[in-house]
């Protein structure tokens, strides 16, 4: 309740601020042909929401191949977009407002995005750095923004229809639209430095895996909320299924708290081999997720990774809605969705079922 008081009481500080500079800067809302710098804030620091912006960078890069792309963020973004070569530079997000809005206007932006919807205190940083022409998402469904200041914002930028409950990473590519870029490929794009996939090829054949000959399987049994873990014993379950029935070499990954659910997993493993690679810096973990067969999780940042490199995978899905998240299912993109959006709803024999006729395809 107290945080959503300071939100409430930062919302309304930051429309009076905007609406203080109007008179002397007008709106964002100039037509900004052959942009030199364009600027992507994204600073929430999830990473699977990092990805979804990935596919901005690339759509500029090929409408103005000599555009400079800055992209604001805080926490692990840097490390997601890092070795990307269409974002030229990053900006941290500071925890000092002014501080962040004054690394931006020293660059004179000639358009900004903000790339998620409903925040206040995102437009404002944007246009008090003076960016000039702003597109930021107009919620058009349920559930609506609350913020009494938002509604007031988006008459000062461009406004870009956003709908819940539709796939999210092409909206994003929406946001590019008021500078004449009308792109439909939603293809995630990551990467990794050529020293970390030297290195992870090393851990693993110092394990005795092969991942050009072996069935690797990486299973991501954590995630950013615990309502969204699939039972530790059960991703244990599927574990020596895989080892016992199908040879596989199986690799556990996360971070942070993810500790907790990662030692359940191996405590009911019953001994069967497995790598931890638990707290990997992302470089590596992305050249991991992409050496692997298979990758098995929760609704997470693992598995939107896994998207990018093209590795089949079975995600499990409990409160969230994943039609927002995830592309449709496929021969190897199973998603099981537990009833009601309780996930533990989702039974081992169930996913077992459907984990077979996955392998079966790959």
């Amino acid at each position: 309740m107290a945080n959503k008081i300071i939100t409430k009481f930062i919302n309304l500080g930051v429309l009076l601020l905007c609406l203080l500079v109007y008179p002397f800067r007008g709106g964002a809302r100039k037509v900004a042909v052959n942009p030199r710098k364009i600027v992507i804030l994204r600073w929430t620091p999830h990473m699977g929401d990092v990805v979804y912006t990935t596919p901005m960078f690339s759509a500029i890069k090929k409408k103005y191949p000599e555009c400079k792309v800055y992209v604001v963020g805080r926490g692990r973004v840097e490390e997601v977009i890092r070795h990307n070569p269409d974002v030229d530079e990053f900006i941290e997000h500071c925890d000092n407002f002014w501080e962040t809005v004054g690394n931006i206007r020293r660059e004179k932006f000639d358009f900004g995005c903000v790339a998620k919807p409903g925040t206040s205190e995102g437009f404002a940083m944007l246009y008090l750095a003076g960016v000039k022409t702003i597109s930021l998402f107009d919620i058009l469904n349920e559930p609506k923004v609350k913020s009494v200041t938002y509604p007031f914002l988006l008459k000062l930028g461009v406004p870009i229809p956003f709908y819940n409950h539709q796939y999210i990473p092409p909206q994003f590519l929406k946001l590019l639209e008021p500078i004449s870029i009308h792109n439909s490929d939603v293809k995630f794009k990551l990467y990794f430095s050529d020293e970390a996939d030297k290195n992870i090829k090393n851990k693993l054949a110092n394990n005795g895996i092969n991942p050009e000959n072996d069935f690797v399987v990486a299973i991501a049994p954590g995630g950013s909320t615990e309502d969204r873990w699939w039972p530790a014993d059960r991703f244990a379950g599927l574990a020596k299924v895989l080892a016992s029935e199908h040879k596989a070499k199986i690799l556990l990954l996360g971070a942070g708290k993810d500790k907790k659910v990662i030692d359940k997993v191996i405590e009911n493993m019953d001994g069967t081999p497995c790598i931890n690679f638990l707290d990997q810096n992302l470089d590596e973990f992305k050249a991991t997720v992409a050496r692997c067969s298979l990758v098995i999780g929760n609704d997470s940042g693992p598995m939107v990774v896994a998207d990018a490199f093209d590795v089949p995978q079975m995600i499990f899905v409990g409160p969230t809605d994943p039609k927002e998240y995830h592309t449709l299912p496929g021969p190897t993109y199973k998603i099981l969705k537990g009833k009601e959006g309780i996930i533990k709803t989702i039974t081992l024999d169930e996913s077992v079922k459907k984990l077979e006729d996955l392998i079966s395809r790959i």
